[in-house]
């Protein structure tokens, strides 16, 4: 209690009590499970999620999130053998996890855990890829744990943004420097122009009157009203950066969105590089160490991609990418918005690939796309002793 009312540097101390756990008498063999819920995302399912895996499971391998984010559970963990982690929340919250987890790998007995989702958030689309649904619909705990326990293992790349800000001078030619570099890891994508400023502006509107997003369907509302307010609004995005991929200079066609994409998931489930092949570009994975860059021309082109009516512009595929903005622009990385000073941004692959898990398709009844919902699992359970 004492530490809990202490500040270092104006900054509230969280302080918690974690559990030991004794690895000597782990079965031989077994692959416990740590779970984490957001209880801030998706409404109020996040606290249900939370109680029944506490009624299940050993309560103290299951983690509040809000509590003091995900150090906590590795540092219980560091010292096991072999576990896998549960992530209940969004793609921020999946992020926020792979984060803390690629800074203290070191530490951990085992520094690759393989990591599954119950989707939570708005967008969903690293879960809608692992085959985990577009969003959680009050499935039975039992059976996730059981589809968890047959999922498989899949790498999946990161990677790095650094956004070094720069004066630019009347000609072009850089003066110093606006603001430190900062750095930004990316697991899904990262989009410059008019897909960023819908985003910020849905951020602000969610700021301004959070208790009104509590549900998908709102949060999405919002955007396609946010997106209707943009129509009459056209910008020339592809004057304003320049880009090379794999240091080659690529001409950008008439834009005003520029995407980059690490999963083929974008928008809450759209398909933007598209279907169709093409001998200059290989097929998109998650392990390629390649990102695929995509425009859009404007807000209708966005919403004829999410309605599954158009693809996006194919305009390179790569595994180092140079951007140069000449102006501020709204910029995006899985989700998060905010307005990117111009200078010079870079990404590139960050460190190991990391190990996600992707449900079994036997367990995913056959759906249309676009409305895919979790298939109960009807199979009985292995007989392991594993969780």
């Amino acid at each position: 209690m004492l530490a809990k009312d202490s500040s270092i540097d104006g900054k509230q101390l969280t302080s918690l009590v974690i559990p030991q756990i004794m690895t000597s008498v782990l079965p031989k063999g077994g692959c416990p499970l740590l779970v984490y819920v957001n209880p801030k995302s998706g409404g109020l399912k996040g606290r249900e999620i939370l109680y029944n895996f506490r009624k299940i499971l050993n309560p103290h391998q299951v983690f509040e999130l809000t509590n003091g984010g995900p150090l906590g559970g590795l540092h219980t963990f560091r010292e096991v053998p072999r576990f896998r982690i549960l992530v209940c929340g969004g793609d921020g919250t999946v992020g926020w996890v792979l984060g803390v987890l690629e800074a203290i790998r070191h530490k951990l007995v085992c520094p690759e855990p393989a990591i599954g989702i119950i989707p939570l958030g708005t967008g969903n689309d690293l879960a809608r890829v692992l085959r985990w649904g577009a969003g959680y619909s009050g499935e039975d705990p039992y059976s996730i744990l059981l589809s968890l326990d047959e999922a498989e293992e899949v790498e999946m790349d990161r990677w790095t943004i650094l956004l070094d800000a720069q004066e630019m001078t009347e000609d072009g030619k850089e003066n110093g420097f606006l603001e430190p570099p900062k750095i930004v890891h990316m697991n899904n994508y990262f989009g410059l122009g008019i897909d960023a400023e819908l985003s910020l502006d849905f951020h602000h509107a969610r700021e301004e009157e959070p208790g009104k997003f509590n549900s998908r369907f709102h949060n999405k509302g919002v955007y396609v009203k946010v997106g209707l307010q943009k129509l009459s609004h056209t910008r020339n995005l592809h004057k304003d950066i320049k880009l090379q991929v794999d240091k080659q200079d690529v001409e950008l066609p008439n834009i005003e969105g520029l995407i980059f994409l690490n999963i083929p998931s974008w928008g809450s489930g759209a398909d933007l590089w598209g279907s169709d092949s093409d001998s200059r570009y290989g097929k998109p994975r998650i392990d390629d160490g390649m990102l695929e860059v995509v425009g859009v021309t404007g807000v209708v082109h966005m919403g004829q991609v999410q309605g599954g009516l158009r693809s996006g512009i194919r305009i390179a595929q790569g595994a180092y990418i140079r951007i140069t903005v000449t102006k501020p622009i709204p910029v995006q990385v899985d989700g998060e918005p905010w307005i990117q000073s111009p200078g010079q941004i870079i990404i590139s692959a960050a460190g190991p690939k990391v190990r996600m898990l992707r449900k079994c398709k036997s367990k995913q009844k056959k759906q249309p796309s676009g409305s895919q919902k979790e298939g109960r699992s009807e199979s009985p359970a292995p007989s392991e002793g594993g969780h």
